[in-house]
């Protein structure tokens, strides 16, 4: 069972402020998340095999490096070669 206090716990690790109705929902709807994942976990597996890919990831395309020409960090045209971020206020 899920409590109030593991789900405020959640939300100042997320740095979300949660109201008392907001707690109350998170709290309902993970214990519902939890209780569908318990249920997949009833599932017997052993039946089935795994999927095999018919590729092998390197012969999706070739890995050979490429210049670059464009300005990523928007440092070509400033007189300083810094990059700016936004302003803080």
């Amino acid at each position: 069972m899920v409590t109030k206090e593991e789900v405020k716990h959640l939300g100042w690790l997320a740095r979300i402020e949660l109201s008392d109705t907001e707690l109350k929902r998170y709290t309902s709807q993970i214990e519902e998340i939890i209780k569908y994942l318990d249920k997949l976990d009833t599932i017997p597996l052993e039946q089935f095999k795994p999927i095999v890919a018919k590729k092998k990831f390197a012969d999706l395309r070739s890995d050979e490096p490429a210049g670059f020409e464009g300005d990523a960090l928007g440092t070509k045209y400033r007189k300083d070669g810094f990059v700016k971020g936004p302003r803080m206020v």
